[in-house]
This record gives C-alpha cells, sequence and structure tokens, in this order.
C-alpha cells in the first residue's frame, strides 16, 4: 500500500494497472514468508525479480536485511529509489544478457516470469533458468511464483502450452527446485490468481507449511 503523496505520484506513471493501484494489499507476502519461510530470517542480502511497488523490499528492510529491485518500468525503478533501495533497471525478460556479480541469500519474484517469453526458443529459457541460479547462493533460497499467461498472439494449441509448462518445470526441477501446484485458494492467499495456463511455485531450500 503508497500512503506517501510522491509515492503514490510516481506509481501513477507505471505501466501495470495493479502497480498504479495505491491500496494494493500489502498481506499476500506476508502469507508467502509466514507459509514458506517460517523463522527463517531476513537479515541477508535478497532481490525481487519484478519489484512492483516494493513490497518485498520494505519488508525485508523492516526484519533488517537488503534487498535489490528488478524492474523494466522507469515509473517502478524511480518509485523504489525514492524509497531507498538498489535498483536494477532492466528487463527481467533480458536477465541473461545482464548477469549480476554476486549472489543472494534469497530470490524472490511474485506473478513476473512467462514460461511462454519462450515458447519457440528452448535454449533462451534454458540461458533465463540458469541466470535466475546464478543469483541464488549455494545455501541461499528461492521463492518463484510464475505468471504463466498465453500470449494471444503466438495462437498455441494446448499441446504446445502442455510442452512449454513443462519444460518451463524441468528446467528449473534439474537445478534443484521443487514444483508446487497450487489450488485457487492458495494462489489467492499468495496473490498470484489471474489468466494464467497453470497455478504453480518453484521453491528451493525452503519449506512450505500451508495454511489450513
Amino acid at each position: 500500500m503508497l500512503t506517501d503523496a510522491t509515492e503514490i505520484a510516481i506509481a501513477a506513471n507505471a505501466k501495470q494497472k495493479n502497480i498504479r493501484d495505491p491500496r494494493r494489499n500489502r498481506q499476500p507476502f506476508f502469507h508467502i514468508l509466514d507459509d514458506f519461510l517460517g523463522g527463517k530470517p531476513l537479515t541477508g542480502r535478497y532481490i525481487d525479480l519484478g519489484a512492483g511497488q516494493f513490497d518485498f523490499a520494505e519488508i525485508v528492510r523492516e526484519r533488517g536485511g537488503t534487498c535489490v529491485g528488478v524492474d523494466f518500468d522507469p515509473a517502478v525503478a524511480e518509485l523504489g529509489r525514492y524509497k531507498g533501495f538498489e535498483v536494477a533497471e532492466l528487463n527481467i525478460q533480458k536477465l541473461a544478457s545482464h548477469p549480476f556479480d554476486t549472489s543472494f541469500d534469497g530470490v524472490f519474484n511474485k506473478f513476473s516470469l512467462n514460461a511462454f517469453w519462450f515458447w519457440d526458443d528452448d535454449e533462451a529459457h534454458r540461458a533465463f533458468v540458469d541466470a535466475i541460479v546464478n543469483l541464488i547462493h549455494p545455501e541461499g533460497w528461492a521463492w518463484l511464483g510464475p505468471w504463466n499467461g498465453v500470449p494471444k498472439a503466438a495462437d498455441l494449441d494446448q499441446a504446445a502450452i502442455d510442452r512449454t509448462l513443462a519444460f518451463q518445470r524441468e528446467l528449473f526441477e534439474a537445478h534443484g527446485f521443487i514444483t508446487l501446484p497450487l489450488t485457487l485458494a492458495q494462489t489467492q492467499r499468495y496473490g498470484i490468481h489471474g489468466d494464467v495456463a497453470n497455478n504453480v511455485v518453484f521453491c528451493k531450500n525452503l519449506n512450505w507449511t500451508p495454511a489450513r
């Protein structure tokens, strides 16, 4: 949620409607941290791929850590800098072409990456996943909740959709990730529900304790 008048004015220029909304609820981020990290501290260095309103980054800062926000939207980058965060202004889809020179204790992504960016280019998809994996410290964790919306312009049949999703899963699992299919209620709890081809989370070095 945005309450500062300057923050609201900056966010009003964002490309995505949900980022322009100053009343956006921060609670899904707490649900994610409670259900997946439990008592894990947030005192290290983290990166949020698709920083949005910098909700995750703010929670990290409140708990003693630091967070780098990544986003292609100039308004989002401006918002992050105004809030005092380190920002990498780049398109997540091009992550493989912009390697970071450090690793992070945690890599976070909520509804920003998409398997169908690479539906016709397996090698680019592989390089993208490798780039994400390279961000993770050997003892670090990752929580990735993709937005796997199918682009209408691609005109994909169900077989192509299924193959793309299966390949995404294969790539992450080859790096030790666990794939967690979510129910509708769980996607709503974590703020990752929408018009997508599947509802999954990819996790590494995390233990999921679903809310009852």
